[in-house]
């Protein structure tokens, strides 16, 4: 990834604006990285992965009753006694 400092994309945007289209762009003041530059369709695809995490207590009533009954279909259940678990999955 590049990196470049604040005062030279103030300077140079247009090329560093060119540049986030085929790569992200780390943007440094005083020598610390603080913003990245990208594209839309890659900050696109950043967020359509995004999934917001909230707590139990700020649930509405509906969501938490469905989140209650879901159940785990049968090819994704597993259990840590299993032979065929990896030992990372056990937390070992």
């Amino acid at each position: 990834m590049l990196a470049v400092a604040a005062a030279d994309i103030a300077k140079n945007f247009g090329q560093w604006h060119d540049k986030a289209l085929n790569e992200p762009v780390i943007v440094t003041k005083y020598g610390r990285e603080s913003v990245v530059v990208l594209s839309v369709d890659t900050f696109k695809q950043l967020i359509s992965h995004y999934r917001e995490v909230v707590e139990p207590s700020e649930m509405d009533e509906i969501l938490a009753d469905g989140i209650e009954r879901s159940d785990i279909p049968e090819e994704y259940r597993w259990d840590s006694t299993d032979a065929d678990v990896p030992n990372a999955r056990r937390g070992v």
